[in-house]
């Protein structure tokens, strides 16, 4: 990878905090939630305002959370802090926004120092116009506050290696704050792998075995005594069913003996998932590697030797439990854009780069157009929500950049990271609501509301957690429709296809809910009590 040194870029530091801040924090509460994963999520924070169990919140009448709860109390404390206690959407992604921020910053701070502004600039522009970093940016899971704390102490540990800083305690004290919060976030796989990665690399670099085995072990323990506090006042509330639960899934999921499937996939499903998850950045990515033999051999520079390492342990690591998600493989790319930036920056003036560059351009002009040729001739068989007046005035951003390129054909490399970034704002401001908000189950809630003491209920084993969050973790689960019979009138049922409601037209009067529930895409059902 090219190291070429050049002259330090003015500005960038603003350039890159501002465009951060524009991308993610003003859209995060515009689009509703239209899946299982986010609400469920979010109902954890709810769970700890509204009963003030921090320790181990329940939600749906008696559910533990499936992973520690630091996301929740992250989710907790920005309600307290900004929206007087309530928990909405916005307050569920900030976390995510935030912790992608931070490790932006980080990345672009760590990557200024090994080479220059410039290059810092470029990685930080990739990294999160990524698909797969963007979407996690942008959504109350769990994978982007654990990528960012990974990736953190990933450099942290990398500047105290290469760089031997005056304060290295004090540097040491936040990578195991680091570490101690990742597996807080989502078990002992948050300390072990940035440890092992870590250990890797100090091996290639030529460290003695025995010493390196013995700071990334001394790492790890340390880190764990958080959580390991955390996890015996868990088990004080939760007893067995809260440590089997831990154990399947940490342990049991990468074993592959858990008592469910979750997520099975072949091995090749994760190279797909990377190709998918970089756009579109992967077709740089794939012509820097065919352009590989037109380079000189020559030994990776630390920076570059590290993040090859993490980029191939992660990936190996993940490919081997049979569970696999493309959101697992996310701490590898904050690594793999860095040699995506490097491409950039090597090869700016290259015919690839520049077709690229006009490729997107076109992309940039076509999309605007194409979403407000939407909104004047709506197609029935896709229904989209209107977008705002100000929405019109967000497309012209890429419209602009697009032309820009097209008017000013200079420095690809640039034109290219704004005109990638424009589409990924008019993405999130207006695509995103647009196109995913007449999927939520936010739409159908009015349909719910009863009268006290009526109240609403699930039949079966499956939890709608859209409605959940959106009834405020009200609903209920009953296992048979003889359970539901003791309500009152007016109480409803909401029940999905394939469950066991015999009977059911004795007491009930049953009706479409919806087509398409959010959380598993089939029809739901609801019955009301006479």
């Amino acid at each position: 990878m090219s190291t070429r040194v050049k002259p330090y870029l003015p500005g960038a530091t603003a350039i890159i905090v501002v465009a951060l801040a524009i991308l993610l924090l003003p859209w995060l509460g515009d689009t509703f939630f239209y899946s299982k994963g986010e609400p469920r999520e979010a109902i954890v924070g709810m769970s700890i305002v509204e009963s003030g169990n921090w320790i181990l919140p329940l939600n749906y009448g008696g559910d533990i959370p499936f992973k520690p709860p630091f996301l929740g109390w992250l989710i907790a404390v920005f309600a307290y802090i900004f929206n007087g206690g309530e928990v909405n959407e916005y307050i569920s992604r900030l976390p995510s926004a935030l912790a992608a921020f931070a490790m932006i910053m980080g990345g672009y701070i760590w990557a200024r120092r090994e080479r220059d502004s410039r290059f810092a600039l470029l990685f930080a522009f990739v990294t999160i116009t990524t698909f797969e970093v963007f979407r996690a940016a942008l959504a109350c899971r769990l994978d982007m506050v654990l990528t960012a704390c990974m990736t953190g102490s990933i450099y942290l540990m990398y500047h105290i290696r290469e760089h031997k800083p005056r304060f290295k305690g004090l540097l040491l004290t936040a990578v195991v704050l680091l570490l101690s919060c990742a597996t807080l976030t989502k078990g002992p796989i948050g300390s072990l792998l940035p440890c092992f990665i870590m250990g890797i690399y100090r091996l290639f670099r030529r460290d003695s075995f025995f010493p390196t085995l013995g700071k990334m072990l001394a790492l790890v323990l340390l880190s764990l005594i958080l959580p390991a506090w955390w996890f015996y006042a868990a088990y004080q509330q939760g007893g067995s069913h809260f440590y089997d639960l831990m154990m399947e899934e940490n342990f049991g999921r990468l074993l592959g003996t858990m008592s469910y499937e979750s997520h099975e996939n072949p091995i090749w499903y994760n190279f797909v998932s990377l190709i998918a998850g970089l756009l579109p950045w992967t077709v740089l990515l794939i012509a820097g590697c065919f352009s590989l033999r037109r380079v000189h051999a020559a030994p990776l520079k630390p920076a570059g030797l590290l993040c090859a390492v993490a980029a191939v342990t992660v990936i190996v690591f993940y490919s081997i439990p049979e569970s696999k998600r493309a959101v697992y493989l996310l701490p590898a790319y904050p690594f793999i854009c860095y040699g995506i930036a490097s491409i950039l920056d090597y090869r700016a003036s290259s015919g690839a780069v520049r077709f690229f560059a006009w490729f997107m351009s076109l992309l940039a002009v076509v999309a605007p157009l194409a979403i407000v040729a939407l909104q004047i001739w709506p197609q029935p068989q896709l229904p989209l929500a209107s977008v705002p007046w100000w929405g019109y005035l967000v497309l012209i951003l890429p419209l602009t950049a697009g032309i820009a390129w097209m008017l000013n054909r200079h420095s690809a490399s640039g034109h290219l990271c704004v005109i990638v970034w424009a589409l990924f704002v008019a993405y999130a401001a207006v695509g995103m609501p647009m196109v995913l908000n007449p999927k939520s189950d936010r739409n159908i809630i009015d349909n719910l509301i009863v009268d006290s003491p009526a109240t609403v209920v699930t039949l079966g084993e499956t939890r709608q957690y859209s409605l959940n969050f959106y009834m405020h973790d009200i609903l209920r689960r009953v296992h048979s429709i003889n359970d539901a019979e003791q309500y009152p009138a007016g109480s409803k049922v909401i029940f999905g296809n394939g469950c066991d409601t015999t009977g059911i037209s004795r007491s009930f009067d049953v009706d479409t809910l919806t087509k398409r529930s959010a959380d598993y895409r089939n029809t739901l059902f609801v019955a009301t009590k006479k």
